[in-house]
């Protein structure tokens, strides 16, 4: 056993002097050796030292990105937000308007002196004017929409129904409808009749306008 393996570190000890010998003896055998060991090296390193870098720096180009897309929206908001500002400044003074058109309070007594100044202004005679049951204090406990058979009235509002009745000359009627229609205060018109009257000055003609006018209450 001791001569077979001193045979065989003999035999593979010349092979390895052998290969030195030529590596020392050829140039281009050395470069080559010195660039596969080279890249071995640099591959080595790239692999096991570098690559953890490089996931950190992928990682933290996201992370930039993403943050970035953020920052972008917020900007768009805040002049978005900067835009409303503006336009609630410039608004401010209309928005009692706001109010009046569609209180938070039935306030059927404002209704009510509307219609006589347009009686006034357009000479005719109001006969009369009815309001319907309201609620003045406390939570509103009005037919429910099955009841009264009437369409529904925009965005849930509640309404305080009316009727009215008006005489006169055509065309003054003509005008108080008219004026009626573009009321700062929107009605919702359910019913009209027109019918003649007999009076000491002859025949006139009465019109009858039953409808509901808006409010929203404050949840």
């Amino acid at each position: 056993m001791a001569l077979g393996w001193r045979k065989e570190y003999t035999r593979y000890k010349d092979y390895f002097l052998n290969i030195v010998a030529i590596y020392k003896q050829k140039q281009d055998l050395k470069m080559f050796m010195e660039i596969l060991l080279s890249l071995a090296t640099v591959s080595f390193f790239a692999v096991f030292a570098l690559k953890p870098t490089l996931v950190t720096i992928a990682g933290l180009a996201k992370e930039i990105n993403s943050k970035e897309e953020t920052v972008a929206k917020l900007d768009t908001k805040i002049q978005n937000l900067t835009t409303a500002q503006t336009l609630l400044d410039q608004e401010l003074t209309r928005l009692p308007l706001i109010e009046e058109a569609v209180p938070q309070a039935p306030s059927p007594e404002t209704f009510v002196r509307q219609i006589e100044g347009l009686a006034v202004k357009n000479s005719v005679s109001l006969l009369g004017i009815s309001i319907g049951q309201v609620t003045l204090l406390g939570e509103s406990k009005g037919p429910k929409k099955a009841d009264t058979g009437l369409a529904p009235l925009p965005e849930e509002a509640k309404g305080v129904s009316f009727s009215l009745s008006i005489a006169g000359e055509y065309s003054r009627l003509a005008a108080f409808i008219a004026d009626l229609e573009k009321l700062r205060r929107p009605i919702a018109v359910d019913s009209t009749g027109i019918s003649t009257s007999e009076t000491d000055e002859g025949k006139v003609l009465v019109v009858l306008v039953s409808g509901r006018v808006p409010y929203i209450t404050q949840k």
